[in-house]
């Protein structure tokens, strides 16, 4: 269900990079095999050679930084 997720969103939004966190950040070993070749069935090519999805870097910290920017975007807002 990953691959076709983002399969729709390869097609649809043509990005250079996904960056998945959470889950794929920690799995990627188990998710990455089924994901590509799910990709490779339903992508159209050139989106999909566009296109690289990575895991996200920030490792467990992710929700920290994502609670950190809605509050400082929340501040800017109201100023």
């Amino acid at each position: 269900m990953l691959g076709k997720g983002l399969s729709v969103l390869i097609d649809i939004l043509n990005p250079e990079r996904i960056v998945h966190g959470s889950v794929f950040q920690r799995c990627e070993h188990l998710l990455r095999d089924s994901m590509q070749k799910v990709l490779e069935r339903e992508c159209l090519t050139y989106s999909l050679n566009a296109c690289e999805v990575v895991p996200a870097e920030l490792k467990e910290n992710i929700g920290d930084y994502a609670a950190i920017a809605v509050a400082a975007m929340g501040r800017k807002e109201n100023a």
